[in-house]
This record gives C-alpha cells, sequence and structure tokens, in this order.
C-alpha cells in the first residue's frame, strides 16, 4: 500500500509532524491502514467490512471501541506450507472412494434385502439366527464396519482440504477476478502486529492497552508459474503485555 504526500504550508509544518509522529510510532507498517479499517469497522458494526479484512471482531460490548492507535511493533514473517491443490484432489478421491463403495453395498444389499430384513429384526429383539442369516449378519456387518470407515476418510479429507481455507478465500477474493484456490499450492504467510490503543471499554473508561494482532497473507503458484498474492487478513487478536 502507497501512502499519498500532500504538500503543505508553513503554518501546517507543526500539525503535520504530530500526525506523522501520531501515525508512525516505531517506524510504521504497511498494514496499519487495514488495522487501522478493522478497528474502525469493529467499532461501527461493519460486518460487511471486516467479512473482507479479517475472520475476527474487536466487540464494543465485550472488547469496548479502539479511539486511537499506534503502532508498536511488527514480528519476522513466518511462512507455511498450503497443499490445496493435493488436499482438493485427496477430498475427491475420498468421494470417488465411497461412492465406488456405496454401489457395491447396495448391490449386495439388494441381492439379500429378505434376509439382512432378518438379521437387523433378530438384532432388535435378540432373536437367535439361523446359521445361513448368521452368515448373512456377519458380512452385513463387515459392510456396516467399511461404511463407517469410508465416511471418516471422506470427512478427515474435507476437513485436511478445508484447513485455513476460510483465510485464504478471504485473502484471495477478488469479485473482478474470481479464482477456485484448489486449483493452486502455496504458502501462508503469517505475522503479528502491535499496537498501542485508547480503549474506551464497555462500561465507559478510558484505559491504554498493548493489542497484538496476528495477521496472514496468501500467496498461490499454479502449474504455469503464475504467482498470485492475495491481501493480508486479521485472523487474531489479543491483549499483549505492556512494554
Amino acid at each position: 500500500m502507497h501512502r499519498s504526500r500532500v504538500v503543505v504550508g508553513f503554518l501546517l509544518a507543526p500539525i503535520l509532524l504530530t500526525l506523522v509522529v501520531t501515525t508512525l510510532g516505531c517506524g510504521g507498517s504497511s498494514e496499519e491502514p487495514l488495522v487501522r479499517r478493522f478497528f474502525a469497522a469493529s467499532r461501527m458494526g461493519d460486518n460487511v467490512t471486516l467479512a473482507n479484512i479479517a475472520t475476527v471482531v474487536f466487540d464494543p460490548k465485550r472488547d469496548g471501541q479502539v479511539e486511537s492507535m499506534s503502532f508498536v511493533s511488527e514480528t519476522e514473517e513466518q511462512v507455511q506450507p498450503l497443499e490445496l491443490k493435493s488436499r482438493a484432489e485427496a477430498f475427491r478421491a475420498a468421494q470417488a472412494e465411497e461412492q465406488a463403495f456405496t454401489n457395491k453395498k447396495r448391490e449386495y444389499q439388494d441381492a439379500n434385502a429378505e434376509a439382512i430384513k432378518r438379521v437387523l429384526d433378530a438384532e432388535n429383539t435378540n432373536k437367535k439366527l439361523s446359521a445361513k442369516d448368521a452368515a448373512i449378519q456377519a458380512e452385513w456387518t463387515k459392510w456396516r464396519e467399511e461404511t463407517q470407515h469410508t465416511a471418516k476418510k471422506v470427512s478427515e479429507a474435507r476437513t485436511a482440504m478445508n484447513e485455513n481455507r476460510e483465510v485464504v478465500e478471504i485473502s484471495m477474493q477478488d469479485p473482478q477476478n474470481p479464482i477456485d484456490v484448489t486449483m493452486y499450492d502455496g504458502v501462508l504467510a503469517t505475522k503479528e502486529m502491535t499496537v498501542s490503543a485508547r480503549v474506551r471499554t464497555p462500561e465507559g473508561e478510558a484505559v491504554q492497552k498493548n493489542l497484538v494482532l496476528t495477521l496472514q497473507q496468501t500467496r498461490l503458484k499454479g502449474d504455469t508459474g503464475q504467482d498470485l498474492e492475495g491481501n493480508w487478513v486479521i485472523t487474531k487478536i489479543r491483549e499483549g503485555s505492556a512494554e
């Protein structure tokens, strides 16, 4: 992000100096405007803006309202791999495996419908089964166990695919050029930004707090080598220790 430069006259110089000190603190951060938007949107209950820049909110009824803030510090970025494409492929493979199993199970069930009904009725009434139906029961039990196993594999694959999905999609959202993030792999960059904030508590008291915000940014790479860089997203906020 680029800050615009304004030429001011001599009479405005003291005001400009004050604004620079207040805004930049210890050198400033390129993501400071994002943080200011976050606190303003939280204060006004602007959920539309918040949905585009954060996965959390600074709730006025619980956390209070940030009236002013200054930049304190920022950590180095840490990156972790995003296996979006490979995990989406694993999920689709698990779904296909489950569907193939379901088809085979249905064939067995249709071919043995009457015997399976007798087995289920006997299980519900603790009735003793004939040797033939006992064999059906053993086979049907295997089918039921495998049903649970395949369903678990699909669920685990879905969970893995959706890990970090919310922040990735917010970071990469572009109404003019939407993309399917599961067609890419890449990295997720994470850093923390600390600000000193004047907070008006829900009880009306004005207090000074150090707030630590976690920011994350998606960086994707396609098969053609095309690099796509998303926006920074605020994903966590906590109160830090006083400096």
